[in-house]
């Protein structure tokens, strides 16, 4: 008789609770039978919302103790969720099925004037409704679809999916796929079920990989909880991997590779001898001793880095040190395999038939655009969860982390991630002697070409932090993404283990957490070979030379297929330099047309002194093979030494055939136009300015300074303070605000091709003092001789007076700078390569 009772309260609630969340939501009740509620919805959106909200309502009901006694109505409380239920009260099965019209039937009722319904799809939802188990949501693969195809996972909560497999639905049925749904973020997706009731399984499903396997070129997103904390399973797991490659002879582990591996430079025509950029031993001791720390690992660098001294066991041990840690990595991984689901993900499970531990994670998406709104999803997801007090004080977050407007920027475990656009490939695994099947049952694994790359980056990140590859930033992974929401920050050229070469990094963060950028460390690479936008040249409050630069090319050349690859050797002598003299690229806005900056005037001066020199010693940079004019034996005879030395110490670098590009009519008016004088005005100038002397070398005599060169650079530089600089919206480079970026531009613009000018908001009185010798200024130019030695260089800075630019308040003071004398005249003998 008790149970009798409770079980009508238990009906009343029920049915109470099912109509509240019709109400609310917005849904059609069909009709009843007996406790079971038959309703229509609109979509596929509102019926999951119904069914999370009834749910969520029965769970978190205050049921009396007389139905919390009956059989099956026990509360269960959640371990990741603070005074929540997994199970409370009665436990409801629900399917919810997508129909298109024609598959249902609707007429009215003859007796009750309802609406009926009937026809095989509404047959279908009734007997998924049969083969769940209580407080399961079963859905079809036909109402997955409608909703994944309308994008509207999100208006759906990101609900979380589980793929059950193909099933046999009905006696004259078709195969039928069936998926599980949990809502996202709730004590439900705790819920286990085992397997369905009354239907033939035909093929077992993937689980939270909703989508099939793949392989071939995709994204990969890597994800280390909490670093600080599992390091030391990331590092194992990563070692281990790196032994398999090791072991598989397609690369080599050689810790020192990339000392032996060409710059892509090395076979320029441009080719400047790069300087050897040795690992900072300091800052690797450092990473090896935070990696070690947790482990109580205090070897040596030199034991670490030695393979044949790396004791670390090939084994998978998942290591807790609290309840707490346990927690936060359950929910985790429960909020990221939600994610995965939404946005497309497949979650690569095991790596060389190694399973990956439950602190990492490895996902593979078709479209970098997909991964990138994962990976930032991730980051505001698991940082606005209610994480308890606990949590956080386990992980050593005693208090919290704000930015300017009062944001917080940490909260729970952080998760370090990196994104890469690589090719994968998956391989079958079969039990076979002497190896274990992989313990969670997993049939596929994956090869570790370019996921050991991923993990890396991953390894290398601070928690909080997402770092993305340069493959990956050259993809369309901006498709479908708001960068209004966005933060991209340039992290500089980085020399990572498993890369044959350096390696491009970016960090994109979303815009609530972008002051995360200033918690964070330096990325624990080998090496870091150029600074990115947190460290470039007045990112800190200090002034800085900016400077622009536009290439021109005569009128006569410019149609001139040689004369285009001269635009593009500039512009790879322009980057080549850049590191020697500390520069720094912002922007290119054009081809050749560069925005750098530079902490000092003297490295912007002696960098723009070097490349200028450049110009004018290259032999791509030559015009003689287009003009094809006369030369006495003597000039030939010199000419070709001058050639034969720059391309040996340009590690043998082709020089340019001596090849008319012009049809004969075009070369009869250039020859026309020479002859007449006409071209010795096109500069406004018959010697090369950039020399206090006439050059006789490498020059026609007859013919204007732009005529003897392919392309000519103005170059512009201002000093002073900018009002601001922040990473570029779309690029994450340095990107500098203020008026000296215009005055910059406008002392560019005014200078003629082959000319050097400087202006300044300071005063330069002090700050233009270039060299020891205070009768002489001098600017070093760097790795102009053998073995990557510099060269002094006697210049003349002179006063030009004040001037007025267009878009500047003030009349400003302009100086030029010019070589006091040729380093490579005829007169010396060449021995170095420009």
């Amino acid at each position: 008789e008790q149970d009798a009772d409770a079980y009508l309260l238990l009906q009343e609630a029920h049915d109470e609770i099912m109509r509240n969340a019709l109400a609310e939501i917005g849904g059609h009740e069909v009709d009843t039978e007996g406790d079971a509620f038959q309703c229509m919805f609109p979509n596929v959106v509102i019926s999951l919302l119904f069914c999370f909200k009834v749910q969520e309502d029965l769970a978190g009901y205050d049921w009396p103790e007389s139905v919390l006694s009956l059989y099956g109505c026990a509360r269960v409380k959640s371990k990741l969720y603070r005074n929540k239920y997994v199970w409370a009260g009665p436990r409801v099965r629900m399917a919810v099925h997508f129909a298109k019209g024609g598959t249902y039937l609707a007429k009215s009722h003859p007796t009750t004037r309802r609406v009926a319904y009937g026809g095989k799809a509404w047959d279908t939802t009734s007997t998924l409704s049969d083969v769940g188990h209580g407080g399961q949501i079963i859905v079809s693969e036909s109402a997955w679809r409608q909703l994944t195809a309308n994008g509207d996972e999100g208006a759906a909560g990101y609900p979380i999916f589980e793929d059950l497999g193909r099933y046999q639905i009905g006696d004259q049925g078709l195969p039928m796929r069936l998926l599980q749904v949990t809502p996202a973020r709730s004590a439900l997706s705790e819920r286990e079920f085992p397997a369905l009731r009354d239907v033939d399984i035909l093929d077992r499903g993937q689980g939270m990989n909703i989508v099939p396997s793949m392989d071939g070129k995709v994204a990969v997103v890597c994800a280390i909880i909490e670093p600080s904390r599992f390091i030391g399973v990331a590092e194992r797991f990563i070692t281990l991997i790196a032994k398999r490659e090791q072991a598989s002879k397609d690369f080599s582990m050689d810790e020192n590779k990339m000392d032996s591996v060409a710059s892509p430079l090395a076979t320029s025509p441009v080719f400047v001898p790069e300087y050897s950029n040795e690992i900072d031993l300091m800052s690797l001791n450092n990473t090896v001793r935070r990696s070690t720390s947790l482990r109580g690992d205090e070897r040596s660098l030199g034991e670490l880095l030695n393979p044949q001294n790396n004791v670390l066991k090939e084994e998978n041990t998942t290591l807790y040190f609290t309840d707490e840690h346990q927690q936060a990595v359950d929910v985790v991984v429960s909020t990221l395999q939600s994610l995965v689901s939404q946005f497309g993900g497949y979650v690569i499970r095991t790596v060389e038939e190694v399973d990956t531990p439950k602190q990492m994670m490895v996902i593979a998406f078709k479209s970098s655009s997909s991964a990138v709104r994962f990976a930032l999803a991730a980051q505001t997801t698991l940082m606005e969860y209610p994480w308890p007090k606990e949590v956080n004080e386990a992980f050593g977050r005693t208090t919290m982390c704000f930015s300017k407007d009062g944001v917080p920027l940490y909260n729970g475990p952080c998760v370090a991630m990196s994104a890469h656009v690589t090719k994968i490939e998956k391989f079958p695994m079969f039990e076979c002697e002497g190896r274990s099947k992989s313990s969670v049952g997993h049939s596929i694994s994956y090869k570790y070409n370019g996921i050991l790359q991923a993990l890396e980056l991953a390894f290398i990140a601070n928690g909080g932090q997402t770092v993305l590859s340069s493959s990956f930033f050259d993809s369309k992974w901006q498709r479908g993404l708001s960068l209004s929401q966005t933060q991209v920050t340039d992290l500089g050229a980085h020399g990572v283990r498993y890369f044959s070469h350096p390696v491009k990094l970016i960090e994109i963060l979303p815009k609530i957490l972008q002051e995360r950028t200033d918690f964070f460390s330096p990325l624990a690479s080998q090496r870091i070979l150029s600074v990115g936008a947190p460290n470039a040249p007045g990112a800190h409050g200090e002034p800085v030379a900016l400077v622009f630069t536009y290439p021109r090319v005569a009128q006569e050349f410019q149609n001139s297929e040689h004369a285009s690859q001269a635009v593009d050797n500039f512009s790879e002598s322009v980057r080549i330099l850049l590191p020697r003299y500390n520069g720094y690229e912002s922007q290119e806005v054009g081809t050749g047309c560069f925005f750098l900056s530079f902490p000092s005037v003297e490295d912007a001066v002696a960098w723009s002194i070097h490349l200028q020199l450049i110009l004018r010693r290259s032999d791509w940079n030559s015009s003689k093979s287009l003009t094809g004019l006369a030369m006495d034996d003597a000039q030939k005879l010199s000419m070709e030494d001058t050639r034969t030395s720059a391309t040996i110490e340009s590690g043998g670098a082709p020089s340019v055939t001596q090849k008319n590009f012009f049809p004969a009519s075009s070369m009869e008016v250039i020859q026309e136009k020479m002859s007449s004088g006409e071209l010795e005005d096109v500069d406004d100038q018959g010697e090369d300015s950039l020399f206090s002397f006439f050059s006789t070398h490498n020059a026609f005599h007859a013919v204007s300074l732009q005529m003897r060169h392919l392309v000519l650079v103005q170059i512009g530089i201002s000093y002073g303070m900018p009002t601001k600089v922040t990473p570029h919206v779309q690029t994450g480079r340095a990107d500098y605000f203020g008026p000296i970026v215009n005055l910059s531009a406008r002392v560019a613009k005014g200078t003629k091709p082959g000319d050097v000018h400087l202006s300044s908001y300071e005063d330069l009185s002090e700050t233009l003092r270039f060299g020891d010798d205070p009768d002489q200024q001098s600017c070093y130019l760097k790795g102009m001789e053998f073995a990557n030695e510099g060269k002094w260089v006697d210049v003349d800075l002179s006063d030009e007076g004040m001037r007025s630019f267009k878009g500047v308040k003030d009349k400003r003071r302009l100086y030029s700078v010019k070589v006091s004398s040729d380093p490579y005249s005829l007169r010396a003998t060449p021995t170095s390569s420009l």
